[in-house]
Formats: structure tokens, sequence, C-alpha cells
């Protein structure tokens, strides 16, 4: 009996449901690889996820009496807590996207470079992955 062989940093079958699950999977993860696919897919499904559901707390808010300080300050850090867990999914996926491509992590820190930084990482991402010589494994 041979068993299947995991692959680590890609689902069988990219697509928006499976990679954004990926993404939600993996999201304080950055010590793996992911593959181009995923990333975008991920990328999609995530921030549909996030948008609507940072659209409807922003509704709720924007509907409650101003003297409600209480429940609006609490619909107020769920906000910030789901825009939190949705930057912080995009940082961890975009640095499992560069180990995919044998770069270090630290190359997310690209965007720091006024206007070309942002051209120059969103060009790796967009790169075939390379895995002669890289030191994150595919498999588990």
């Amino acid at each position: 009996m041979q068993m299947k062989e995991h692959v680590w940093n890609e689902s069988f079958h990219p697509g928006i449901i499976s990679s954004t699950k990926l993404y939600f999977q993996d999201l304080f993860v950055g010590a793996k690889r992911m593959s181009r696919k995923d990333f975008w897919w991920g990328f999609l499904g995530m921030t549909i996820v996030a948008g609507i559901i940072m659209g409807i707390l922003a509704f709720v808010i924007t509907k409650m009496p101003i003297t409600d300080f209480y429940w609006s300050s609490i619909v107020g850090v769920a906000l910030a807590i789901t825009f939190g867990y949705y930057m912080i999914s995009i940082f961890t996926a975009v640095i499992r996207r560069l180990h995919d491509r044998k770069m270090h992590g630290w190359w997310v820190l690209l965007p720091i470079i006024p206007f070309l930084g942002d051209i120059a990482l969103l060009v790796l991402l967009c790169l075939s992955q390379k895995d002669l010589g890289n030191s994150w494994p595919k498999n588990i």
C-alpha cells in the first residue's frame, strides 16, 4: 500500500476555495512554501472573505446610535481584528511565496523603497518557483 505524497506548499487542485483554506490553515506560518497559483487564488479568496466581514461590520457600526459607546467599540474592535488577520495572512503568504522562489523572507520588506519596491515585490510574486537547491522542502 503506497501512501499519497502530501505536497507542502500547494493544494492538489488550486482554486479559490482550496487556496483560501490554505491561507487560513497557514495563517501564522512563514516557514513553508506556497505555489504561485495557491498564492493568487488564496489572495483573491481571503480578500473577498475579509471584505465581506469588514463591510458587514462597517455597515453595523454606521447604523448604531452615537450614544451606544459599548457596542460600537466592540464592533470597532472586531473590525480592527478582522483587518489585522487579513494583513497577517497576506504578510505570511508573501513570505511563503518568496520561499517558493528560493528567496529569503526578508524580501517582504522591499516595499520600504517608495514606488519601486512595490513594483519589484509584485514582479517577484508573479515569477515561477525554483526547486533546484531550494532549502525549503516541497514535501512533508
